[in-house]
Formats: C-alpha cells, structure tokens, sequence
C-alpha cells in the first residue's frame, strides 16, 4: 500500500518554473525512524541540489511494490521527476528495477534519479 507525505518547502520561494519531483522508497518492517528521516532528507538534498521541488513521497509498505499508484499520480499531476534512494532500496530484484524504471519513465514520462544517477525518457519542460 503506497500513501503520500506532503513536503514543506521550508518557507523557501519556489517559483512556477521550478520543476515538481515526487520522492519514492520502499518502508520494510526493520527500517527505523532514523533511517526513515536519513532516506527523505537525502531525497530533498539531492532535489534541492538538481533544482527540483519535491513535494510529496510515495512510501510503499509491506512486502510488495505497486509503482502504477505512483505513475497514475504523475500522470494526474504532470509531474516529470521521480527521486528515489536508489533502485535497489525500492526493489532488490534487477528485473524489477528495470520494469520500475521503466514503468515511470515509459508510462509516467518522468525522469528518475536515483541520489546518484539518472534513468529514463522525460519530456522535461
């Protein structure tokens, strides 16, 4: 089950031209609060770093993964950016990062960084 944490841009002035991103990762049943904390102040640092605004993150909880809920979402709110801890946080089967990344890049048109890296096609505006 994914839900959505809205983000405070901590009273900074973010202007109509800054590009909205939306965190995503993966809660497992062992992660504590501070791991929890480090992850999505990782996620904000690396946005802020790239020019991004971050305004919500996905957590997906329990065993499975459902990134569509996430790909509606972007598609509703024509978001282009998708910022993750890395793909292996989300989902340790190789093929499962692949079929994550390209599920939100091909289907949500959105670029996903991962606090490292990019993947995907994006129409980026």
């Amino acid at each position: 089950m994914a839900s959505v944490s809205s983000s405070d841009p901590g009273g900074v002035n973010y202007m109509t031209s800054t590009p909205i991103a939306y965190g995503y990762m993966r809660v497992r049943n062992n992660a504590s609060d501070q791991e929890l904390k480090l992850l999505d102040d990782q996620l904000h640092a690396y946005a802020e770093a790239h020019n991004l605004w971050m305004t919500y993150t996905y957590y997906e909880w329990g065993p499975g993964i459902s990134p569509h809920l996430l790909v509606r979402r972007l598609i509703r709110d024509d978001v282009r950016h998708v910022i993750v801890p890395s793909l292996e946080q989300i989902t340790e089967h190789p093929l499962m990062q692949l079929l994550v990344s390209e599920q939100i890049a091909l289907d949500g048109g959105a670029l996903l960084y991962e606090t490292s890296e990019i993947h995907g096609r994006a129409d980026v505006r």
